[in-house]
């Protein structure tokens, strides 16, 4: 909770105290009796640290109501903070493919699948506007986050996938289609598709260029990226007898047909990750082509705390009246 004072002018009122302070001390307390006594001996009894101290708290409490009125002349609020956006956004499918061949470790320490999830985290954290959606397809695709605001449960359902939930294969223009299915009625400026894959379609019932020339028909743009490097690469094998192995194979990129969706859906070119980097380069041009036009209207709403601070310096006044009158009553 953050208190602030919308007429500060009024500080200036502080430089009084000290003043009042120092009256107190220099004048006001050597200040010669109106009333002259030939023997105070009898009063030497009474007056001690505890009758001194005793004197000066009414003055105390009346620095300290002098300083409430002053700070709720300053108008103190707590300001609530109200962001309006108005704009145009962007829907944004990220298509995953979670086949076997993703579990290869060409992306050291850690396999293809490993690194593309974290990159579409990252990615996700920079589009706080927009609604990000998550399709997943190896022999089949499916849905596994519909578009939404709610970017922690897209982020807790994409750290959920892995290899093996779906029916191996690679059926990228199956999961073209399925991210089609989620964008086509959306109101968005612009409707974008990122395709993660490793490998050449193999499985489903539509090919890569008909769901691409599908997704033109509905102005939805693809980003296809391939994910590993060229040439072989080691996949982890869980072999019931001997426990983990790793089997060496070379997993061919289609990038002729990637580049080919890429052209049919206005992206010019597909591109290609070999590692971590090149795909979190690849992420944040995407990011750049890609921008959301958000314009903000802040409003402010103050919650006044002025009476408080009002009521507060009565009760110390009436308190401190009741004091000097009665329990700190001077001697005649």
């Amino acid at each position: 909770m953050k208190i602030e004072f919308l007429n500060p002018q009024f500080f200036w009122l502080f430089f009084i105290i000290p003043i009042l302070i120092l009256y107190e001390i220099f004048i006001k307390s050597r200040k010669k009796p109106s009333v002259l006594y030939s023997d105070i001996t009898i009063l030497k009894s009474v007056k001690n640290r505890k009758t001194i101290l005793l004197y000066y708290l009414r003055y105390i409490f009346r620095l300290v109501v002098f300083t409430m009125l002053i700070l709720a002349l300053a108008k103190p609020v707590i300001p609530e903070r109200f962001t309006k956006v108005k704009g145009k956004g962007v829907d944004i499918i990220l298509a995953i493919d979670v086949s076997t061949s993703m579990r290869a470790i060409d992306f050291q320490p850690n396999n293809r699948l490993y690194a593309a999830k974290e990159e579409a985290k990252s990615f996700i954290d920079m589009r706080p506007n927009d609604r990000i959606g998550l399709v997943i397809f190896a022999g089949e695709s499916y849905t596994q986050c519909p578009l939404t605001i709610d970017h922690n449960i897209l982020i807790e359902l994409l750290n959920q996938i892995k290899t093996g939930m779906v029916e191996d294969g690679t059926a990228i223009g199956m999961g073209i289609a399925t991210s089609i299915n989620r964008l086509r009625d959306s109101k968005a400026k612009s409707k974008v598709i990122i395709l993660l894959t490793d490998g050449r379609n193999n499985s489903g019932e539509i090919d890569p260029v008909t769901a691409a020339e599908l997704a033109k028909e509905f102005k939805i743009k693809i980003y296809p990226i391939g994910v590993g490097k060229e040439g072989k690469s080691k996949i982890p094998i869980d072999h019931p007898i001997y426990g983990r192995q790793y089997v060496t194979e070379r997993l061919d990129i289609d990038m002729a047909t990637l580049n080919k969706i890429a052209e049919i859906c206005g992206t010019k070119t597909a591109n290609r990750a070999q590692n971590s980097t090149q795909l979190k380069n690849i992420m944040n041009e995407i990011d750049k082509f890609e921008k959301t036009e958000i314009s903000e209207k802040v409003h402010y709403k103050y919650y006044n705390l002025f009476y408080y601070f009002l009521y507060f310096a009565l009760i110390l006044l009436i308190f401190e009246l009741f004091y000097s009158k009665i329990l700190c009553r001077a001697l005649p």
